[in-house]
This record gives C-alpha cells, structure tokens and sequence, in this order.
C-alpha cells in the first residue's frame, strides 16, 4: 500500500537524486544540466568530452537512457524501463553512467584501410564500422586512396593495404620511414569479405605494434 501510495511521486524522487549527485557527476568530468522540462517529462542532459547522454523521465514513470558519440552522433547505449521501485531505477541510472564514462575513456585507434583510389576498401570501411560497434571494439576506419596515404598516414595508429597494392608496400615504408605500423590485408580474407577475422588480425597486430612503436 505504501508502495501504491509513493508510486506517483516516483518521477519527481528520481530527478531530484540524480541532480543532486550533480557534484559528484563534475569530479568525472560530466556536465549535467536540465535539458527540457514540461507537463508530459523532464529529461536531462550529461556531456563529456566524447560522448552526450540523455536521461527522460516521463509522468507516467517511464524512463528513457540514452547515449550517443558526440563526433556521428551513433548511439551507443539505449534503455527505456517502468519505474517499480527507487532502488531499482537508481541501480539501471549507475549501469547507464557507467557505460557513458567507459565509452567516454575508451581510446579510439584510427586505423586506416587503403586501396589504389578508395574506392572499394571504403565498402570495408562501413562493414567494419558495424561490427565494431555491434562488439564495443575501439576502432575508427577511414579509406585512403594511394595519393592520401602519403599525406595522411600520421593521422593513423596503422595502415592496411588491399591486396590489389600490398606491393606498394616497400614503397610505404621508406617514405615513412617506418614510423607506422603497415599491414597488408590477406587476399583470402578481402575476398570473401571476412570482416571478423580481418578485424581480429587487426587487433592481433595492434597489441604486438604497440611494443614496436609505443608512440603510436
């Protein structure tokens, strides 16, 4: 009956304790702040240097959780819930805040996958992306033509060739002087598009480039 009793009241409880920990949200580098407030819900907004989050809380206790990447706007994080009890909504808040500082501390590794004009690895790129978000891998893929590779390469933490030019590969490494990792992608793997096992040998590669060229 108590229960019964509070359950309007819920909505109000539970804005008021997460904007009452706003102390709390500052020391991780979090900005909190009303983002919208009217007779139907309030949400609120929690910004970080690389990702955005929203907290809705509707009149009639539902609860939205959202979490974006600030610099695509992807979302990384959604939960929508009925409130039932206090503890219960304040525990799936801390799952939510903690996903946003994970995401938000969560080196990004730019790894660069290159064909003679970009064209056909940009295909690669997409699908890559995809499964690096579906498994939370920190990876970001761009397409290098052959001409961008030597204006860009020190925008990247490695660069993968498409079979088509691995013998540019000698080529590569003197005009960088090895100052980067280069991969070439294996013709098999390319050719059936096997995005998981290319993204595997990628993070195979990255732990054993990481003693070879820490500054990376």
């Amino acid at each position: 009956m108590l229960d019964e009793f509070y359950l309007p009241l819920y909505h109000d409880f539970f804005i008021k304790w997460i904007i009452l920990n706003e102390t709390s949200y500052q020391k991780d580098g979090v900005q909190c702040h009303i983002e919208e407030n009217n007779d139907k819900f309030q949400s609120i907004s929690f910004e970080m240097s690389h990702v955005k989050g929203l907290v809705t809380v509707w009149y009639n206790n539902i609860v939205e959780e959202e979490l974006y990447r600030k610099n695509n706007n992807d979302l990384l994080f959604y939960l929508h819930y009925t409130i039932i009890d206090l503890s219960q909504c304040c525990h799936l808040f801390h799952e939510f805040y903690q996903t946003m500082i994970k995401h938000n501390n969560q080196k990004r590794i730019k790894i660069a996958m290159c064909c003679s004009g970009g064209l056909s690895t940009s295909v690669f790129v997409n699908q890559m992306k995809e499964v690096c978000e579906l498994e939370n891998i920190p990876f970001e893929f761009d397409s290098l033509s052959i001409e961008q590779i030597y204006k860009e390469y020190h925008h990247y933490q490695a660069l993968y060739l498409a079979p088509q030019i691995a013998y540019f590969e000698p080529n590569i490494l003197a005009y960088t002087k090895k100052q980067i990792p280069i991969h070439c992608i294996d013709p098999t793997d390319y050719a059936t598009k096997d995005y998981r096992k290319i993204i595997k040998t990628i993070q195979n590669n990255y732990n054993i480039d990481a003693k070879c060229y820490p500054s990376r």
